[in-house]
């Protein structure tokens, strides 16, 4: 994602008010094919073939969470999405839809919140093919909050649960395990 340009014009979210944010973020997300009804009206309506369905949330706030000098608004987005499409995937489901909300502080450029859109959108389309996000909630705050939900399919299987492990079970992971914390802990100092 390319950086704002700071020689050009600040729009902030308040300026250009909620309406008008919305209409500039909706149209970089997908909904998604599980999508029956998606953003626009009072909820979403997912299809939920299996008749159960997997749902995990997670938070990231600005300051304790990230810093915004230290990732763009895309990698946001991506991490935020990321986070709660694994959480999916390890309970052995297909991830269907994203619900996100996002509190930020009404002087926010709202470029800020279209990279952070772009950011979703790419790690839903690279993470969890047809899935999408569905709805959300945009509101005022004087610190940036973004929340995600995610729902998934368990397409007829059995849940994956943590208490299900047994000796000799095969545990896989991605990536180094320790490396964000590290990474933040250095930015943090």
């Amino acid at each position: 994602m390319e950086q704002p340009d700071p020689a050009s014009e600040h729009e902030s979210i308040a300026a250009l008010g909620e309406s008008a944010v919305l209409a500039r973020i909706l149209p970089r997300l997908e909904s998604g094919s599980a999508s029956l009804l998606g953003p626009g009206d009072d909820a979403a309506l997912v299809a939920a073939p299996d008749g159960r369905f997997i749902v995990t949330t997670d938070m990231m706030i600005h300051g304790p969470d990230f810093r915004l000098a230290w990732s763009t608004p895309f990698e946001l987005g991506w991490k935020a999405a990321a986070t709660n499409l694994t959480d999916v995937a390890a309970m052995g489901a297909v991830p269907t839809g994203l619900v996100v909300a996002i509190a930020a502080p009404p002087e926010l450029d709202v470029r800020v919140l279209e990279g952070i859109a772009d950011g979703l959108r790419d790690a839903v389309a690279t993470l969890a093919p047809g899935a999408g996000v569905v709805g959300g909630d945009l509101s005022a705050s004087s610190v940036l909050t973004i929340a995600v939900t995610a729902f998934g399919d368990l397409e007829g299987r059995a849940p994956v649960l943590r208490s299900g492990a047994r000796p000799g079970d095969v545990v896989a992971h991605a990536g180094a395990r320790g490396d964000a914390a590290r990474g933040l802990a250095l930015l943090f100092a």
